[in-house]
């Protein structure tokens, strides 16, 4: 399946969500000469431990991020500037998201599940599945020409999958999932135990598909797959 892809566009709230939740598939995907894009809402402004930090938590984030790019083969990172935890579904960010869906034309959009806790989640989670059907109408000419992604796949962050659609094997990229969240230094006060966490769940993903990593990925049912 993942050899059919070749643009990758993926959703999330804040500038680790990527690596938590798809990380090891970005890697993957990326090694195989695939593009991917990355879009994130906001800059994480509220992430920080210590009030020093406030003023200066976004640029660093931000900062972070672009290690991560590199490290995960990011293509290219569209940061929104919406408020951190104050993610909405208003128009002017689900005609943006309907825009991005169109530059990039993606072959899979993977977003936040709406059963995340994080408010920022949810509504990420609302706008992209959203934008993902309106893309693909004749409408809202000077956002680009019609666009429909085959597949929309929810990753996981803090809730996880009963039954998940789909295992994708990350035993050979876990490494870089691992490196990439190594650079996200603000958060490890922020997300104790999160490199444990990170492997944890991968192992346990991996249990469940006969491989030692794995991520786990739920199939929207909001338009159907296309053959």
């Amino acid at each position: 399946m993942i050899n059919e892809w070749n643009r990758i566009l993926v959703f999330g709230a804040h500038p680790d969500d990527e690596i938590i939740g798809v990380g090891g598939t970005i890697a993957r995907l990326s090694r195989m000469g695939k593009e991917v894009y990355v879009v994130t809402f906001t800059a994480g402004e509220t992430g920080y431990s210590r009030p020093e930090e406030k003023d200066i938590i976004a640029n660093t984030r931000l900062r972070e991020a672009q290690a991560c790019d590199k490290i995960l083969g990011i293509k290219e990172r569209v940061v929104l500037g919406r408020p951190t935890q104050g993610v909405v579904n208003d128009r002017e960010t689900y005609q943006e998201c309907v825009r991005l869906i169109r530059k990039y034309k993606p072959d899979v959009i993977f977003t936040h599940w709406n059963r995340d806790k994080h408010r920022d989640h949810r509504a990420v989670s609302e706008v992209t599945e959203e934008a993902w059907w309106k893309a693909q109408e004749n409408v809202l000419a000077d956002m680009g020409a019609p666009w429909r992604a085959k597949e929309l796949y929810f990753y996981e962050i803090n809730e996880l999958f009963t039954f998940p659609s789909l295992l994708i094997d990350i035993s050979d990229t876990l490494e870089f999932k691992l490196k990439a969240m190594e650079t996200q230094v603000s958060q490890m006060d922020v997300l104790p135990n999160i490199m444990r966490y990170i492997e944890a769940l991968a192992q346990v993903r991996g249990y469940l598909r006969g491989t030692r990593y794995a991520e786990a990925f739920l199939l929207s049912s909001f338009l159907g797959r296309l053959d």
